[in-house]
């Protein structure tokens, strides 16, 4: 897998930048074009309707409405353009919706090899949820986690592989292929015990080593009343920071996977980015 296009898709200017400059970082080292994509959904909202509403309320509101959209998709426009210019090297191009943000992050995310989303509680509206929630389970597509105090080319030079065996977790160890070649370490591990721990793990080494140079395969007990979110990014962060690589999981499969119950929590937490495929 190469990495020719990277989706962009917001839903506001706030919060934006780390995930523009995440987008044009990963554009600039993979030679790949970042599209940027704004979503905004009109927000009509009247204190009373039917019969008796009043036509030149209803007209301020839709005016209002189409001020601040118009508004957001100057202040993007701006945002995006000095980053843009900042990047001379990346092919960049845009556009702006109004509308199902969810459908049109959908539409755009297939057709992407990557796409860049926010981590963390601050975008936790509806319109940011809805851009996170349809790239990530929606698209068929990898997505980066941002978190909300950015990515850096560094972040990039060490690779932390969350294993087990299951689908997203394949589907994540091969979205990762550009960023395995590029890294300068890269860090296998699993969370579990036994005799299927150890010959899971050496098996997906042994697979990985003829692809990549070097690889240190780790391999964490589960210690009761520990998460397994909280010791995926402790080691991420005892490692100084990487890119961590693992499977997402939806909703009705949290209560039946032991990486699954992560899936949140890692969203919610991160401080380093995150590639995640469902």
């Amino acid at each position: 897998m190469t990495i020719k296009r990277v989706l962009l898709p917001l839903a506001g200017l706030d919060g934006a930048r780390p995930l523009a400059e995440c987008a044009f970082l990963v554009g600039r080292l993979h030679q790949a074009q970042v599209r940027g994509l704004l979503v905004q959904q009109p927000r009509l909202n009247f204190a009373f309707g039917g019969e008796n509403a009043d036509p030149e309320l209803i007209r301020r509101v839709v005016e209002e409405s189409h001020e601040r959209i118009a508004k957001t998709r100057k202040q993007v426009a701006d945002m995006l353009g000095n980053i843009a210019t900042a990047n001379p090297s990346v092919e960049f191009v845009s556009s702006a919706e109004e509308g199902d943000i969810g459908a049109a992050v959908t539409r755009a995310a297939r057709l992407a090899d990557i796409t860049v989303v926010a981590a963390g509680t601050r975008h936790l509206d509806a319109a940011w949820q809805e851009v996170r929630e349809a790239a990530l389970f929606q698209s068929g597509r990898p997505v980066l986690v941002v978190p909300g105090a950015g990515v850096s080319e560094d972040h990039f030079d060490r690779v932390v592989i969350a294993w087990k065996e299951s689908i997203e977790a394949v589907r994540a160890v091969t979205a990762a292929q550009p960023f395995l070649l590029h890294a300068r370490e890269v860090h296998l591990l699993t969370i579990g015990e036994g005799e299927p721990a150890i010959a899971s793990l050496a098996d997906v080494e042994q697979y990985l080593q003829l692809h990549y140079a070097e690889i240190e395969s780790e391999i964490i007990p589960e210690v009761r009343g520990r998460k397994a979110a909280e010791v995926l990014l402790d080691r991420t962060r005892d490692l100084g920071g990487a890119l961590l690589v693992m499977g997402a999981y939806s909703h009705w499969r949290w209560r039946q996977q032991v990486f699954g119950g992560v899936t949140q929590a890692v969203l919610s937490e991160t401080e380093t980015p995150v590639l995640m495929a469902h």
